[in-house]
């Protein structure tokens, strides 16, 4: 097959005309079918009316009782009669008979006075001086196809003959041959229309493929295919009417859209939240941070050009849980790290304030320093650990309390603080305490006036337990008490390059997962106030996975 055969634009025209011929080829056949048809009939209703006519002539039935007074020749009153009639009406010819059949005319006049039967092989029953009633149809006579009509001949009610007009199909072909023609050039005017628009079509066709051929189309879907579904990061696409066109395994999962997706409204397959604002484009930027169950994904929105023509956009998602999980990680380790040097630094001054206290020979006073610096951290245990039942609980207070010192703020747990019954789901009461306690001590660090401070406040009602983190920090501004539970959401910056953001948006899904509330208010700084629900003294899948704390969600987060 020809390049040319094989283009696209081409074998569209070539289907088109070939369509548009063989479609008026048709026409054209059955319009002439028709013609002929109706012709037929229109020459046949003739032959009868002129048949009729001259059957009901008064001379002519004379004539044919008297048995043709001028003799049943071509010069008898009969055969003129006939003659006139077949000249005034355009007959191919009129013949009349008697009762038997014998012809009194003919347009041969060496017929004439032969019977009807010795050259004609008609049936019987189209024959009027046989059956008395009137026929019409195509026959096969003297003079070739012949469109007859016929009538009986009568005289005072009795049948004396018959009268047999007839035309010549071949005068009917020509006049179905003289519409034709007239209609031939209506057909090819619409025939040429057809291949303009045939070419107008083809043009089109290019454009919107923009010049590709069938097979560098399949191969372009077989290589958007297997791009789309082999690569581990999630791709949405829609047009500029926010129409979907196209998403792939992991798009469809985590944007949890329908089947037969494709086409619809991109605002109807989103669920609400920070997702759908980056998705829409209301919240933009490069690798926006989006929380997705326990999955953190980078995204990613930019648009779809081609010759300078907006098509629509494109929004890739990649999965950064375990890189940011490394990262806060590492934060935290650097944090622990700088907590550490303090600490050796604070015992380095407490050691050599006590070998000071020991050379200048105050015995007594070395041993009070000392018995001073472990009697404040032990009562701290006890207390915890006589209103707080978990171990992971208070041991996660304390190790934040030294974290606090280290950063000149004091973390007071409040007086009414307790929750003696066993605690269910301990790694969300974990993530919740410390991401609160972490951010509450962040903002006190920051503020200017001293003593910078937080108070931890957690109460245990019946199965619930309350969370409660106040500051001395600067507060939330009232327009950001909302916003500052999104993901991505953050003052602070890392020392690592970690996205921040993520420890109060992880603190709303885990409580509002468990279908509690949390809240941010104002009293001197920020108070933040966290509802678990059905974690305390109930027994159940929680209270077992309370000495198993899940590793994903386990330790506490920075945001």
């Amino acid at each position: 097959m020809s390049t040319r055969v094989q283009r696209l634009s081409t074998q569209v025209v070539i289907m088109m005309v070939t369509i548009l011929v063989v479609t008026l080829a048709a026409g054209f056949a059955v319009v002439q079918h028709n013609l002929n048809r109706q012709l037929d009939e229109q020459y046949e209703h003739r032959a009868l009316a002129v048949a009729q006519t001259l059957a009901a002539e008064p001379s002519l039935q004379q004539a044919v009782r008297a048995g043709d007074p001028g003799g049943v020749s071509a010069r008898g009153a009969v055969q003129a009669m006939a003659m006139a009639v077949a000249g005034n009406t355009g007959a191919a010819f009129v013949v009349v008979t008697n009762k038997a059949g014998t012809r009194y005319s003919h347009p041969k006049p060496w017929l004439i006075g032969l019977p009807v039967w010795s050259n004609d092989h008609e049936p019987a029953s189209s024959e009027p001086f046989r059956t008395g009633r009137l026929w019409m149809g195509i026959q096969r006579g003297t003079l070739g196809m012949e469109a007859v009509g016929k009538a009986p001949l009568l005289s005072q009610g009795r049948l004396i003959g018959e009268v047999s007009v007839g035309f010549l199909t071949a005068t009917v072909a020509g006049e179905v041959a003289s519409t034709l023609a007239g209609l031939a050039s209506y057909f090819l005017a619409v025939l040429a229309l057809g291949v303009l628009a045939a070419f107008g079509l083809s043009r089109r066709l290019k454009r919107q493929t923009f010049g590709l051929e069938l097979g560098e189309i399949a191969a372009l879907l077989q290589e958007r295919e297997a791009m789309l579904h082999g690569i581990r990061e999630g791709v949405l696409g829609y047009d500029k009417n926010e129409r979907i066109v196209l998403a792939n395994d992991l798009a469809r999962q985590l944007l949890d859209l329908p089947p037969g997706f494709v086409g619809r409204p991109l605002r109807q397959g989103l669920p609400p939240g920070r997702l759908a604002d980056v998705v829409t484009g209301e919240i933009e930027g490069t690798d926006l941070l989006v929380l997705d169950g326990d999955r953190v994904l980078a995204a990613n929105r930019m648009p779809i050009q081609h010759e300078r023509q907006h098509l629509g956009w494109v929004i890739t998602f990649q999965d950064r849980t375990e890189s940011e999980a490394l990262k806060r990680q590492l934060d935290d380790a650097i944090g622990l790290t700088e907590t550490l040097r303090a600490q050796s630094h604070e015992f380095a001054n407490r050691l050599h304030t006590v070998v000071g206290l020991v050379e200048l020979g105050h015995y007594n006073e070395a041993i009070q320093f000392v018995t001073e610096v472990s009697t404040a951290r032990a009562h701290l245990t006890e207390r915890l650990q006589a209103r707080i039942s978990d171990a992971k609980l208070v041991a996660l207070i304390l190790a934040k309390v030294s974290l606090a010192d280290e950063r000149d703020v004091q973390l007071r747990v409040m007086d009414d603080s307790h929750a003696l019954a066993p605690i269910s789901d301990v790694s969300d009461v974990l993530t919740v305490a410390g991401n609160l306690i972490d951010n509450a001590v962040d903002a006190a660090a920051q503020a200017q006036a001293r003593p910078r401070w937080v108070e931890l406040t957690i109460v245990a009602a019946e199965h619930n337990l309350m969370i409660r983190v106040r500051d001395s920090g600067p507060g939330v501004p009232h327009d950001m008490r909302e916003a500052i539970f999104m993901d991505g959401v953050t003052t602070k910056s890392s020392v690592t390059g970690a996205r921040r953001g993520l420890g109060l948006a992880l603190v709303r899904q885990v409580v509002t997962g468990r279908g509690g509330m949390i809240s941010v208010g104002h009293d001197a700084g920020a108070v933040f106030t966290a509802v678990l629900p059905a974690c305390v003294g109930v027994d159940g899948p929680g209270a077992a996975e309370a000495e198993a704390p899940r590793e994903a969600t386990g330790a506490p987060v920075r945001s």
